[in-house]
């Protein structure tokens, strides 16, 4: 992604001579394309929809050396509607991130703000939907779409030790008098070896309900929206690899979702694993395309919701900067899964079947 570096004396800094080396980076990603779905509330949809291989955005980054090889940094990232110029995540000036803290190459980096938990850090790079939302594990139940950020969150990341990191995040539940309640602590680590990359994460919320309800987790999410509402708490595991070759890649996923105690069905799980690959033909085109097999548990019921979906993206480079892609995917919902519904950024099916076609153009600046 090219970005617009302003150096220490450029109009976005001050200058304090030349003893610290300061930097800021303006950049965005602009993402909006035509969506045809097969069943949408019982009826063909014909739609315009931004954001679809990657939330439309613009930010602010910058570092600032203070010596010793310690750097202040802050990043600010607000997302928005290409369509209607809305502010996104519930109308958040910078409702992506925001956050500011100090990096040191030896010692690891710490931060403070509104950020990503470890399952997106650590997992997500590995799962379908790091292609499109539309792609998303039924409704994000395992949070890898990066739909969830984390208010008040104190994160740590370690240095690269010969190939493995580790990172922690602990957040505030902001209550006074219940310090856990809304709290959200999470944990990750990752391993790369020349073409292998291995991972695994982990994440526990307090009242997840009460945490982004609204603009993460929703009534009209039908797969776990209504158990995410009512749980008191949510759990969260997953493990990931890569296995890149040439111009091949091949990416596999397990991860494991729990809602504690959701409101007259009790505790619900699931469970989904997802293999996808890759391959860029030429410089300028990719080709991927994924199976997601999910497998649910509503054990007061006896319930098993079960979800198959299969996915093909195609995305062709028209420069370094602008993209344009193709894709499709088809969710079938099995056991006790009456309605599917391949995103949250959709209206469910009628039926246990759903088919959704996409061409878009991103742009990145």
């Amino acid at each position: 992604m090219k970005k617009l570096a302003f150096g220490a004396c450029a109009t976005f800094v001050i200058c304090h001579g030349a003893q610290a080396q300061s930097s800021v980076t303006l950049y965005g990603l602009i993402d909006t394309g035509l969506v045809f779905t097969t069943n949408q509330k019982g009826g063909h949809e014909y739609q315009e929809l931004s954001g679809l291989a990657q939330g439309s955005r613009w930010g602010l980054s910058g570092r600032e050396d203070l010596g010793g090889g310690t750097q202040a940094i802050f990043y600010l990232e607000n997302g928005f509607s290409t369509n209607t110029g809305a502010l996104g995540q519930g109308g958040l000036d910078f409702g992506r991130q925001a956050y500011v803290g100090l990096s040191n190459k030896t010692y690891g980096t710490l931060t403070l703000g509104r950020q990503y938990e470890e399952m997106v850090d650590y997992i997500s790079t590995a799962t379908t939907d790091k292609w499109s939302v539309l792609f998303e594990h039924p409704g994000d139940n395992d949070g890898t779409n990066r739909g969830f950020r984390v208010n008040n969150a104190i994160k740590y990341a370690s240095a690269d030790f010969n190939g493995a990191k580790f990172s922690a995040l602990y957040a505030l539940g902001g209550n006074a008098g219940a310090f856990a309640q809304n709290s959200v602590y999470s944990l990750g680590a990752s391993y790369v070896h020349g073409p292998v990359y291995l991972a695994a994460a982990y994440t526990h919320v307090d009242h997840p309900g009460q945490i982004n309800a609204g603009t993460f987790w929703t009534a009209t999410n039908s797969a776990d929206g209504n158990y995410a509402l009512t749980a008191t708490s949510y759990d969260v595991v997953g493990a990931s690899a890569k296995l890149t070759i040439g111009h091949a890649e091949v990416d596999a996923a397990i991860t494991q979702s729990r809602f504690e105690h959701s409101v007259a069905v009790g505790n619900v799980r699931f469970q989904n694993y997802d293999l996808n690959a890759s391959y860029r033909f030429t410089p300028a085109l990719l080709v991927g395309t994924a199976f997601v097999y999910t497998n649910g548990l509503v054990e007061t019921q006896g319930g098993h919701p079960r979800y198959q979906q299969t996915s093909l993206f195609v995305d062709y480079n028209l420069s370094a900067r602008t993209d344009v892609y193709l894709m499709g995917t088809t969710q079938w919902a099995n056991g006790t899964a009456a309605l599917a519904q391949v995103s949250q950024f959709l209206s469910a099916s009628t039926s246990n079947r759903q088919t959704s076609v996409a061409a878009g153009m991103r742009h990145r600046f």
